[in-house]
């Protein structure tokens, strides 16, 4: 992934590296489709909840379970070093480059998903803490926090695919004693 220079705080690199991971595995190149499902589907959803005049209710209860979540997802860094480090000292050198590739757009995918957690929480948690939270969300909370919902769960949906793929190559053809 790139390296940029930026205040330690920011997220721009974050959010570069995971944009970067929509690209065909073969050509490298970007794929307009990638970018249409992954914001356009939840536009779509938030915008058929404006259109409908849905409106976010039990806003603590989503708060807990995103904030929750988004700790289980920061637990998959975790996962993802220590599959990286075995990998490192098993594979064969042609899956290596395969698996370190692998490992980093899944680095990239889980710190963006983490960021999109946290800001979605701190968006949630505002709104705990100085609304009326027996009133529903006015329209655009409403469109921001199932805007962001659906974009998180895609990237968790993205994050399982990459991690199957990774828990796949470990299965190259090796016989391992039952023990």
């Amino acid at each position: 992934m790139r390296r940029t220079e930026s205040s330690k705080f920011s997220a721009i690199a974050l959010v570069q590296d995971h944009y970067d991971t929509l690209r065909n595995y073969g050509t490298k190149r970007r794929r307009p489709a990638d970018y249409l499902a992954y914001l356009g589907v939840p536009a779509a959803i938030a915008g058929g909840v404006w259109y409908f005049d849905g409106r976010a209710r039990n806003v603590p209860d989503v708060l807990a379970a995103i904030a929750i979540l988004t700790g289980l997802i920061f637990n998959v860094f975790v996962l993802i070093f220590d599959l990286t480090a075995r990998a490192t000292d098993t594979l064969p050198p042609q899956m290596r480059q395969f698996v370190d590739q692998l490992a980093d757009e899944l680095r990239a995918n889980v710190s963006y998903a983490v960021l999109v957690g946290i800001v979605l929480t701190g968006l949630l948690g505002g709104v705990v803490m100085f609304t009326d939270t027996d009133k529903p969300l006015g329209r655009v909370s409403t469109l921001l926090v199932v805007f962001a919902g659906v974009h998180l769960l895609l990237t968790i949906f993205m994050i399982l695919k990459r991690v199957r793929a990774m828990f796949r190559s470990f299965r190259v053809r090796r016989e391992d004693p039952v023990p």
